[in-house]
């Protein structure tokens, strides 16, 4: 894979820096403190981070407290097992945040670090470091005794992970444990070993005395062996018990629901119909502005009639005016039939109140009657009638036709406010409304009451939906006990007497298991140590038996890493002297040809043709010794990543070169770089005549300025 793109917002000295590396050898290049270093730890930052602790200490100088800084990273695909992505890491106080943009999918977070390890194959920090970077330090103090060359290039091998050395010297530490080496008391696996004999012996000496109570214990567990079937008998009609309980309990909820489903089922029947009588009223108009009408047109009515009456009556004032018939007599008539009513009633029955009841109305009758009479002969009287009777016809026939033609005209508008043709047809529809009125207040009531008090405030559709599903669920919670949901009752009343019945077995049982067991107590042997006894040495043998597993674990697991190390370190060392072979004859101009890596420590020996023999690499010069480990660290950067090949970055490593080894040096990363893309940090110039690309910093213009010199006191 290779870095097309670098693009850093406020990190240490850049606040924004774009860098677009060659495929090739891209050379950074500036003086200390230009923000070289900055360029490689902002690519190990996009690639794996920092903690949030650190995120203060990646961020630019002069960055505000709140502004988050950012590394964004393309990477381009390099061969068909590789993907192109661009991984985006933003960093502010107490925070840190990554996101990984591939051709298909977008990853954050937790997500995003696992998949970017996938597709680049770069496990951890301290594994990049160790394959794909090189700084003056890798190849400075090499020389010496200390065995700075194979232990370096131990770690380039193991990817800088020092787990795998501990993981060994943990194991060991853990054998030599459980075997005791180095301790005055026995270690643990002998100690069991012994502890295991102790417990056989002492079990040989129980088991003797406890032939001798065999038959006491045969007793026992057969009184033991009935109690537990009478309480497992028990213990299962219990359950039937409480099977037909619940049954009982879900046929009342059953019974309760489908009740409930009814009422429910109802109150929607009685709610359709309410909002269909709501909405087919016979007449448009309110009950209240119907009846209002309609009685105003019954009074019309009347003084229509009555004015058409007297239109008819009317008759020319002329002749003699006959005065109207005195109407005295059907009061006195009613007066003699209601005393003789009342007479008989008081006379022939028992209800003497309500015969002197009806004599008096009937004596109040006579009286009005006497009154009409005195009336009808009083000459006065007939005088005052005369008079108004002629004032009444002498009133104008004109008055009369215009009431009855104002009235006339307001039966009309009534008629049309009614929307009706006549009185009867407006009394019909009066009727018809108040009947519905009444049958919509009756739902009403029924629907209120079917609702409850206070009423539910859910819909009654889904109450009733509700109430059957829940009638349904217990039906078919009641199908699923078979027998018991079919006969509830009858199933609980039959397991509570065999409760009952066990329960009084089950006492007898125990009776019989105590009595047992009191012939076993009383038996000279103890039947407790023995089982003690045969409990520790089972535990003994466990014990024995899980420190010798556990010793054969690790002894395997140590010859099986140390084969697999010696596996890894021969495979790591053919590979790197195949490949060292090339590199150090053009790093060395031709004057080492041969590399030979030991299998075991990685250490090199070259053909020294002074000497005509094999010569530690460690006996050369110190600029030569760099020379074969830089070598040896581009052949391990191909064997460690195997075919992902991530970018190499140099931090000026080749300070302990001369011109002629420097421009050796950079002639073979030029042939590495057809393979692994190269991003090469220097201070110095004379590498730039190699690079496909060269990005030059320079140092800041700040300075510490001098203070100024205090006022002479």
């Amino acid at each position: 894979m290779r870095i097309i793109r670098l693009h850093l917002h406020d990190i240490q000295r850049h606040a924004d820096l774009e860098v677009h590396p060659a495929p090739g050898i891209t050379i950074v290049r500036g003086p200390n403190e230009s923000g070289k270093s900055t360029v490689r730890r902002a690519v190990e930052l996009a690639l794996f981070g920092t903690t949030a602790d650190d995120a203060t200490q990646v961020r630019r100088w002069q960055a505000t407290d709140r502004a988050p800084s950012s590394v964004e990273l393309d990477v381009e695909a390099d061969g068909e097992e590789e993907t192109s992505f661009r991984v985006t890491r933003t960093f502010a106080p107490g925070t840190s945040r990554v996101s990984l943009q591939l051709a298909d999918e977008r990853l954050e977070d937790a997500a995003a670090e696992r998949r970017l390890a996938e597709i680049t194959g770069l496990p951890s920090l301290a594994f990049f470091r160790s394959a794909a970077v090189l700084d003056h330090a890798d190849l400075a103090g090499l020389a010496g005794s200390d065995d700075a060359l194979r232990s370096r290039l131990s770690a380039a091998v193991s990817a800088g992970d020092r787990a795998f050395a501990r993981s060994l010297r943990d194991l060991e530490a853990q054998v030599a444990a459980i075997d005791g080496a180095g301790l005055p008391a026995p270690g643990p696996l002998a100690a069991a070993e012994a502890e295991v004999t102790r417990l056989q012996a002492e079990l040989e000496q129980g088991e003797v005395a406890l032939r001798e109570q065999l038959a006491a214990q045969e007793a026992l567990w057969t009184a033991q062996s009935d109690l537990a079937e009478v309480e497992a008998q028990l213990e299962s009609d219990r359950e039937l018990l409480a099977t037909s309980e619940e049954a009982v309990r879900l046929l009342a909820e059953q019974e309760e629901a489908e009740a409930t489903h009814e009422r429910f089922q109802r109150a929607v029947v009685v709610r359709e119909e309410i909002e269909s009588k709501e909405s087919t009223h016979p007449s448009t108009l309110p009950l209240t502005v119907l009846r209002d009408g309609t009685t105003r047109l019954r009074q019309l009515e009347k003084s229509i009639a009555d004015l058409t009456a007297e239109l008819r009556d009317e008759v020319t004032v002329s002749g003699e005016i006959m005065l109207p018939e005195p109407r005295w007599r059907p009061f006195a008539v009613a007066a003699l039939v209601l005393a003789v009513i009342g007479a008989g009633v008081a006379l022939l029955t028992a209800q003497v109140v309500v015969g002197i009841a009806v004599a008096l109305v009937g004596v109040a009758s006579a009286v009005v009657a006497l009154r009409r009479r005195r009336l009808a002969f009083d000459i006065n009287y007939q005088r005052h009638l005369r008079d108004e009777q002629v004032n009444r016809r002498l009133r104008g026939r004109s008055t009369i036709e215009d009431q009855l033609r104002q009235d006339q005209k307001a039966r009309e508008a009534q008629l049309a406010g009614l929307g009706v043709k006549d009185l009867e047809a407006c009394e019909g529809l009066l009727a018809a409304e108040e009947a519905h009125v009444a049958r919509l207040e009756e739902l009403r009531r029924e629907f209120a009451s079917l609702m409850g008090d206070p009423p539910v405030t859910e819909d009654a559709a889904v109450l009733r939906d509700r109430a059957a599903a829940e009638a349904e669920l217990r039906r078919h919670l009641l199908a699923q006990m078979g027998e018991i949901g079919r006969h509830p009752a009858g199933h609980r009343a039959r397991y509570d007497a065999a409760v009952a019945a066990d329960e009084a077995a089950q006492g007898r049982a125990r009776e019989t298991v105590a009595a047992a067991r009191a012939r076993v107590e009383a038996s000279p042997a103890d039947c407790d140590a023995v089982a003690s006894a045969a409990e520790d040495l089972a535990e003994a043998k466990l014990r024995l038996e899980r420190l010798a597993r556990q010793r054969r674990i690790l002894v395997g697991t140590l010859e099986a890493l140390r084969v697999a190390e010696q596996a890894t370190v021969r495979a790591a060392a053919r590979f790197v002297e195949r490949r060292m072979n090339r590199d150090v004859e053009r790093i060395t101009g031709g004057r080492y040809r041969r590399v030979q890596v030991d299998d075991g420590d990685l250490s090199i020996r070259l053909w020294s043709p002074e000497r005509g023999d094999w010569v530690d690499a460690r006996a050369l010069s110190t600029a030569t010794l760099a020379q074969t480990h830089l070598a040896a660290r581009l052949a391990l950067a191909r064997q460690v990543t195997g075919d992902r090949r991530p970018p190499l970055i140099l931090d000026d490593p080749f300070l302990v070169f001369d011109d002629e080894r420097a421009a050796r040096a950079l002639e073979l990363l030029r042939q590495v770089a057809g393979d692994l893309q190269i991003l090469y940090l220097s201070i110095s110039p004379r590498y730039d005549r190699f690079a496909d690309q060269v990005v030059e910093f320079t140092v800041p213009p700040e300075i510490d300025a001098p203070a100024a010199a205090a006022e002479p006191v």
